[in-house]
């Protein structure tokens, strides 16, 4: 039996002198209800679980399979990329911004990613969509059947058989040669590189001519160790073709074209010596054409030929896309490579995300000696001025995040920049009113010239550096996947120079990029808020490398 104390003390305050045992009783009704309560709250969250689970994003475990626990997704506490298995080229693993960044998205943004961003046995999704709605026209199987009749009459004629071949197969090249000992003659840089490659097979479009690539091994590796050949084979021996195609009894002919460095007036004349009409199937009458070239016409085409936008339009190509689906069309990058574009991509296209990309070209210098880099935020603070200014104006309600995206050719600016993330001070000076709503992010990634030898000729370099297929791979690779993440942010301010130009014609998004003037300069920079700070395709064209 349970005694009930009925001392003064034991009694309730007012109520009339109602007893302790009055006041056990309430307890024990209220905590009867609570209880019943929380057992309803808990069947409804387990339902819901059912219906919709809730996300757990972040744990310890990479290699654990069941990486969606009860139906939570799950993502490692730590980003990281497992060994290509194909032998190619594997990135170092994502740089610890990325995370952080991600951890701001929506949750249906985080959930999106987990789930289709990042696996638990391979770190990172490898695919690469091309052309699945159609945005990049339907010109595709037909060139892919050409090339591959060419290539097939190309055998034919190795093995003498002549007679089997109704007319001499029509080839044009991109080749870049060993960087020359004297002169200033090199392929350039990526973006050197990218726009006569690109603009070459723009040509052999228009003029059905089978399409080849070469890299001098040692300048600085193959073409065939930085990219993969999704649709055509564009390998090629220059030695055996160049032997091959010396035979004009019997329609056999090589010609060689030489375009590196012309200015804007003079590759007009190169490319259009008869004007708006000319046909470019006149310019050059050689049965295999190869081009030494840095330079870039395909937007020029469309602003200056009478002849080809419409061709050109009848297969879904336009000012806009073309050199973005051209790219992609020939060049994927190796499975490593692509899951490490991937992760950040994941980032860039959240809904939640306003991704603005910076490309900071400071000079050759902090490639080629960066233990005198002495850039610094201050230094070229106006291109985060820029981008705050920017953000202001594109920023829209369902941007939880405003994401800074930098790549750059010093380490020392570059780690100065993610080191805001985790310093108030840097971040109120440098972000601005938003500073506590915006990310900086970066790849981590090793920066180098992949001309080392070119870059030695100008520049007084203190550690020289071997070129060597094993030394230069890694930082190819990351001038192709930090260009390749430019071209995807949804904004991007750029140096003025080619590299950045790349990204925004890869972007496939005219009138997305503003370009920045160099830092002697920077009070010349445009008020980044007004529309007529974007540039477009129009003007890059006649810029550097042009277009």
């Amino acid at each position: 039996m349970m005694i009930l104390s009925t001392s003064p003390n034991n009694k309730r305050v007012g109520g009339g002198g109602s007893t302790v045992a009055d006041g056990i009783l309430f307890k024990y009704k209220l905590a009867k209800g609570l209880t019943i309560a929380s057992m309803i709250l808990i069947i409804i969250m387990a339902i819901h679980t059912l219906v919709s689970p809730m996300p757990r994003w972040f744990h310890n475990n990479l290699s654990d399979d069941n990486y969606l626990h009860d139906g939570r997704c799950e993502l490692p506490s730590e980003l990281s990329l497992v060994s290509s298995e194909d032998g190619t080229y594997t990135p170092p693993n994502p740089d610890a911004t990325l995370l952080e960044a991600i951890h701001h998205a929506t949750y249906n943004d985080i959930d999106s990613y987990c789930r289709n961003v990042y696996s638990p046995t391979k770190g990172f999704n490898d695919a690469t969509l091309y052309n699945t709605h159609g945005e990049c026209g339907n010109w595709q199987q037909r060139y892919r059947q050409l090339h591959q009749e060419r290539l097939e009459q190309f055998e034919l004629i190795k093995q003498g058989n002549f007679d089997a071949v109704k007319e001499p197969p029509q080839f044009v090249s991109y080749l870049c040669r060993e960087v020359p000992v004297k002169g200033n003659r090199g392929c350039g840089g990526l973006a050197d590189r990218m726009n006569g490659m690109i603009s070459t097979f723009f040509y052999a479009l228009l003029t059905d001519r089978a399409y080849l690539a070469h890299w001098a091994d040692a300048n600085p590796i193959p073409l065939e160790v930085l990219f993969e050949r999704p649709n055509i084979d564009w390998s090629y021996d220059p030695k055996e073709m160049k032997e091959l195609f010396n035979q004009p009894d019997k329609g056999l002919t090589h010609q060689d074209v030489d375009t590196l460095n012309q200015k804007y007036p003079v590759l007009g004349r190169t490319l259009f010596p008869n004007g708006p009409t000319q046909d470019f199937h006149e310019l050059w009458n050689g049965t295999f054409v190869e081009i030494r070239s840095n330079r870039g016409y395909i937007v020029r085409t469309f602003k200056e030929s009478s002849v080809y936008p419409d061709m050109l339009s009848t297969m879904g190509l336009n000012k806009e896309n073309t050199f973005g689906c051209l790219t992609d069309f020939l060049f994927r990058p190796t499975i490593g490579s692509r899951r490490f574009i991937n992760a950040y991509r994941g980032l860039f296209q959240m809904e939640s995300i306003l991704s603005i990309g910076m490309q900071i070209r400071t000079d050759d210098n902090a490639l080629a000696n960066p233990q005198w880099d002495s850039n610094s935020l201050e230094q070229w603070d106006y291109f985060l001025t820029c981008a705050n200014q920017l953000a202001s104006v594109k920023r829209r309600p369902h941007h939880k995040r405003v994401v800074y995206f930098l790549i750059t050719d010093s380490v020392r600016l570059r780690d100065e920049f993610a080191s805001i993330n985790s310093n108030s001070t840097l971040a109120e000076m440098y972000l601005g009113q938003y500073h506590n709503e915006t990310s900086t992010v970066i790849t981590g990634l090793p920066i180098q010239h992949i001309e080392p030898d070119q870059v030695e000729k100008y520049i007084h370099v203190e550690h020289h550096v071997d070129v060597t297929i094993e030394r230069m791979t890694p930082g190819v690779n990351s001038a192709v996947i930090e260009n390749w993440l430019l071209a995807n942010t949804n904004y991007r301010i750029i140096s003025p120079q080619g590299y950045g130009k790349l990204a925004a014609f890869h972007s496939n998004s005219d009138n997305s990029t503003i370009s920045l003037p160099r830092y002697t300069r920077k009070q010349d920079a445009p008020d980044c808020t007004s529309p007529d700070a974007m540039v477009t395709y129009d003007w890059l064209a006649t810029q550097w490398s042009l277009g």
